[in-house]
């Protein structure tokens, strides 16, 4: 059992595959927990309550105490689920593995910073001269590929290699690490000033743009997490402020001077004063 820090809350967490979950203790930090997470096997997981809602991944239903969510693989198997109750979160896994278990928790995470009215961003995150960067692209594009580039080439700190948290401070977007961070776990209990989101698609040339607000939107909502009813206004809200930041379109490939292209794109935008 073990106590750890993500967006200014103390989680305590009981987890079944605690010692693989090797990167949380990077986090570690003593005082009273705001929230307990709690993981159990289970045998079969049955609906019961109110639906809430239906999506590719998981169903939702309101039970007396919280809220329940029934978890799935994409083909429709069962895992587990999760029940919110206040703040215990307690993760019942029908597949016994660190891998649903991991899942799971990130989920639980997420339900946490949402108090906070915090957001999920999909990207590989970095901080370059004191301001974080987030390079952004459907699975399997090259983020974490572009942004070792950055790493063998510039003195960067990888923030979080996949789940970046958002959240608005003195009417800035700051980013918040967490060890929930993809199937490479880099991550770095740091947190820093967002200043730049660039997409990237694969192209045989290095070629750079700086998007319209519009261009960047459909982009943008496609790596953010899903608005809700319940997240609605914090999502206006943040994309509203996203959509301020310089927002780059980045065809490259995985060559050093695919790198210097963005860099001295953001030399131009960011440091030209």
């Amino acid at each position: 059992m073990i106590t750890i820090e993500i967006l200014n809350n103390l989680i305590q967490m009981d987890l079944k595959f605690e010692k693989e979950f090797s990167n949380a203790y990077k986090y570690i930090k003593e005082g009273t927990p705001d929230y307990y997470i709690e993981s159990e096997f289970i045998d079969e997981v049955k609906p019961y309550g109110e639906l809430i809602s239906k999506t590719t991944y998981f169903d939702t239903y309101k039970i007396d105490c919280g809220t329940l969510q029934i978890q799935r693989t994409l083909e429709g198997n069962v895992i587990g689920s999760i029940k919110y109750l206040g703040n215990r979160i307690i993760l019942s896994m029908i597949d016994k593995s660190f891998v649903t278990e991991y899942l799971l928790s990130q989920y639980a995470m997420v339900y946490i910073i949402s108090k906070e009215n915090a957001l999920l961003m999909h990207g590989s995150s970095f901080v370059y001269n004191g301001i974080a960067i987030i390079l952004t692209a459907p699975s399997g594009t090259g983020k974490s590929t572009h942004s070792r580039l950055w790493q063998k080439y510039e003195n960067v700190t990888v923030l979080n290699d996949d789940k970046n948290i958002l959240n608005i401070e003195d009417n800035k977007i700051v980013l918040y690490p967490s060890p929930w961070s993809g199937k490479h776990h880099l991550d770095n209990n740091i947190k820093a000033e967002l200043k730049a989101i660039v997409f990237l698609y694969q192209n045989k040339e290095n070629v750079i743009e700086r998007l319209k607000p519009m261009a960047a939107f459909r982009l943008l909502v496609k790596q953010l997490e899903v608005p809700s009813i319940e997240n609605k206004d914090r999502w206006s809200n943040m994309v509203d402020k996203l959509l301020e930041l310089p927002i780059y379109h980045l065809g490259c490939n995985m060559e050093k001077e695919a790198y210097l292209t963005l860099k001295n794109k953001l030399e131009e935008d960011l440091y030209a004063n």
